[in-house]
């Protein structure tokens, strides 16, 4: 990372939804930015009316355009950062030790300046190592955008010839024009976006590592939180899912005790289960007469994983937002920091944040909380 860029002026020029650098910056009304793509899948899938990922603040806009200010500053970190990842010693041409700043378009690969000019690559055409990569990020925004309008335009097209179908079409050729549909139509883009590792993000995190058990573990027939295991959905701002399906067996329990103050750190094991949920949740949530958990995610601030179909779908609870990240595997991190009021959610295999919410979130007292689905 090059030194005269701060870290926090780039996090400043990072999409909320996808922790990456901005693509195809577009701005709403409330004033938070987004990628084009990001926002218009975040949109697909919310509510009606469409709102701000971060505020909530509904949003009329149709027509969006892109941020060029935020483009041109995206692109100078861009280059910048890779300036600085090509002198590493390690980029650096084996044969003559110098960086390889050039990029040979006939067999794509990054050359220093003498082996582009030698007899291999001397008749190729050659461009600049930051020019390629502008020019492959301008390329799949380009592509992005292209297919998010042919997928709105297909779905004008399936509701407009709804619309004029015969009603008494016979049932053997209404069937043959769904399924001809069907195969035609772009599925649903279901991004799952890598984040950047963090260096010294584990060794710092482990120095607030907290012991506890936990405790009160109820059955599947107690649990709440799930409306329907299958797939998420959104209805009056709560998170619900169903338990009643399949074989499905659900496991909750929660921490033996709370936290008011300090910071504190855990890892929970979620590789095995099928669908999970780990964070935090107020004593209000359970209902101590009976164990059961309130179906309300004003009191519970967690990272929930559903299996949809052959897909894994990361959700927030507060608000219930859908997260286009990978899924975990193996132990996800929860580190509370009671004197700030926030939650975040750790990759511990890959060092990478997986979702953070934001300051003053979260009231207290809170307890560590735990779901998991199994077949």
């Amino acid at each position: 990372m090059d030194s005269e860029i701060p870290e926090a002026f780039q996090k400043e020029l990072t999409c909320l939804v996808c922790l990456n650098f901005l693509l195809d910056p577009v701005t709403i009304g409330c004033g938070h930015s987004f990628c084009r793509s990001c926002l218009c899948l975040f949109w697909e899938q919310a509510e009606v009316p469409a709102s701000c990922p971060v505020c909530r603040q509904p949003s009329e806009q149709t027509n969006l355009k892109t941020n060029f200010l935020l483009k041109n500053l995206v692109s100078t970190v861009r280059k910048a950062n890779l300036r600085q990842f090509l002198k590493c010693e390690e980029h650096l041409c084996g044969t003559h030790r110098q960086k390889k700043m050039i990029f040979c378009e006939a067999n794509k690969s990054l050359l220093c300046l003498v082996c582009s000019q030698g007899q291999e690559h001397k008749t190729h055409r050659h461009c600049s190592a930051e020019e390629a990569a502008e020019e492959s990020w301008e390329k799949l925004a380009k592509q992005m955008r292209s297919l998010w309008e042919k997928i709105q335009e297909t779905e004008r097209n399936l509701k407009k010839s709804s619309r004029g179908t015969d009603p008494w079409m016979e049932l053997e050729d209404k069937l043959k024009w769904s399924e001809t549909a069907q195969l035609h139509v772009p599925q649903p883009l279901l991004p799952e976006l890598p984040a950047r590792p963090m260096s010294g993000l584990m060794e710092w995190l482990n120095r607030f590592r907290v012991n506890f058990s936990l405790s009160n573990e109820v059955s599947s027939q107690h649990i709440r939180l799930f409306d329907d295991a299958r797939r998420l959905t959104y209805e009056h701002d709560s998170l619900h899912a169903s338990l009643d399906g399949g074989t499905l067996k659900y496991f909750a329990s929660w921490g033996d005790q709370s936290f008011t103050s300090g910071k504190q750190y855990w890892e929970m094991l979620v590789d095995s289960s099928w669908d999970w949920a780990v964070g935090v949740c107020k004593d209000s949530w359970i209902r101590k007469d009976d164990g059961i958990l309130d179906k309300s995610n004003r009191d519970n601030f967690l990272l929930v994983c559903v299996k949809q179909d052959d897909h894994y779908q990361l959700w927030t609870t507060a608000p219930t937002t859908p997260l286009y990240i990978e899924r975990p595997l193996g132990r996800v991190g929860v580190f509370l920091d009671c004197d700030s009021g926030s939650i975040s959610f750790v990759d511990v295999a890959k060092r990478t944040l997986l979702w953070r919410y934001n300051d003053g979130v979260c009231t207290f007292p809170v307890r560590p909380f735990f779901c998991t689905g199994h077949r």
